[in-house]
């Protein structure tokens, strides 16, 4: 084998290569299409890195504190708890630690396909019997509240639990929902024959995040993906409506809607719709009714980790609705002056007293994220929006009323200018009328 000046064989590379391609697997094979639980891209992550980590308890490999994958080594002292409510699970139930690992060992490879990594760890089921059946066992005192609260050491605390609730919104910090349904079956713990997605929807709707549309899951054999899933599908109407319409990106980057106050200037009315989803935007007869938008302090945290797992795991972003929303909501808000339109309707409702900090929030939701592709009617709506304001009637009406009526101080200046052109005007109208009158009574 000829060899270079070096003392390496010219042939290195290519046996390296051949032998680093025998253990890879084809990118179709790789089972990507399975994955739904995914590290933030670190892209989006950079504009709020607070808002995807778990501060007080982990769930899943991606944080644990166990695992070479965190350094968060705050979250251990959750740990003891956890096992404390394991105990506890396994005390209401007539099922052994050996039931769950083996039911775990089962669903293994399934659990491991749902997690864009892969985790080497030995004690991965471990893990996966912890952190299920704490949730589990957290839920079902959560539902029986009144008998728990004055011992558990969860809800005898609300800054806690709250905590906890906040945690479990968290893209990272996810277990597949198929876990927690089948250990829950496994355990087949008697509460009026009570399915765990029920449960789930009972306490996730205990803490106002928004109008949560709980009818997509009256079907027994439809499941989230995970929490973050959930929460997502809590925004979407029960029968989706939306028509994809094929549209290049292209087409999409002329878009552009004016702001709040531009089309508020034009004449255009705000009013707050009936509607339980808030997607569902209508524009007719310049009234643009739109669903109530509440904001506090888990909306952001809340709101970017499913615009995470769309931008993770939707394919198709004419099906990232959520996105294709804020969005849109991006450039209807600039300003809090476009907020407090808002609020003055009642369609957002502010918790937290600062117009700017929600007009801040609404800007960088979706910054560094990929595009939507926005559905037909989104489409029409920018559509007949910016043809409103273009009006050239609306759009004169407009320029009229920022320029002369747009602060306190340019409507006073205005109102003055205009009562003393009016007062000149009945001046110079008297005088005639005066002038005429005298030379009548002359004649």
């Amino acid at each position: 084998m000829e060899a270079q000046p070096n003392g390496h064989n010219v042939n290195e590379p290519e046996t390296e290569l051949t032998e680093m391609l025998e253990v890879v697997v084809l990118p179709e094979e790789s089972g990507t299409h399975e994955h739904c639980i995914y590290k933030v891209p670190q892209k989006i992550r950079l504009v709020n890195p607070q808002a995807y980590t778990p501060r007080i308890i982990s769930i899943g490999p991606f944080h644990s504190p166990h695992g070479s994958n965190s350094d968060e080594n705050n979250l251990q002292e959750m740990e003891e708890l956890k096992l404390k409510y394991l105990k506890g699970f396994l005390n209401r139930t007539n099922i052994s630690v050996d039931d769950l690992v083996f039911k775990v060992k089962e669903l293994e490879n399934k659990i491991r396909n749902c997690y864009a990594a892969r985790f080497d760890n030995k004690d991965f089921v471990k893990f996966i019997i912890v952190d299920a059946c704490f949730i589990i066992e957290h839920f079902l005192r959560y539902k029986s509240e009144i008998n728990w609260k004055k011992d558990d050491p969860i809800l005898m605390k609300p800054w806690l639990l709250n905590d906890i609730f906040r945690d479990l919104l968290l893209l990272e910090n996810q277990l597949p929902f198929f876990v927690l349904d089948e250990i829950y079956k496994l355990a087949n713990i008697n509460r009026e024959h009570e399915s765990f997605i029920t449960i789930t929807i009972h306490y996730f709707n205990e803490f106002n995040l928004q109008n949560l549309n709980s009818e997509h899951f009256t079907d027994p054999n439809k499941l989230p993906e995970h929490f973050t899933d959930l929460l997502r599908t809590f925004l979407l109407p029960s029968s989706f409506e939306f028509t994809h319409q094929e549209t290049g990106i292209t087409d999409h980057a002329k878009e552009q809607v004016y702001s709040m106050s531009q089309l508020s200037e034009a004449g255009l009315k705000f009013e707050l719709s009936d509607s339980k989803c808030l997607l569902d935007l209508k524009f007719d007869k310049g009234v643009l009714k739109m669903p109530f938008f509440l904001v506090h302090d888990s909306t952001e945290r809340y709101v970017r980790n499913i615009l995470a797992f769309e931008e993770c795991h939707i394919s198709d972003k004419r099906s990232a609705y959520i996105s294709q929303y804020f969005t849109l909501l991006d450039m209807l808000i600039n300003t809090e002056k476009d907020v407090s339109i808002l609020v003055d309707k009642k369609i957002i409702i502010n918790w937290t007293s600062d117009a700017n900090a929600v007009a801040t929030i609404v800007n960088t939701l979706c910054k560094n994220a990929s595009m939507p592709k926005y559905n037909a009617e989104y489409l029409s709506l920018f559509k007949r929006l910016n043809d409103f304001y273009e009006n050239p009637r609306n759009k004169y009406k407009a320029v009229f009323v920022h320029e002369y009526f747009n602060t306190p101080w340019k409507k006073v200046s205005t109102l003055t200018a205009v009562s003393l052109v009016l007062f000149t005007l009945i001046q110079a109208v008297c005088s005639i009328w005066s002038l005429v009158k005298s030379y009548k009574d002359k004649k």
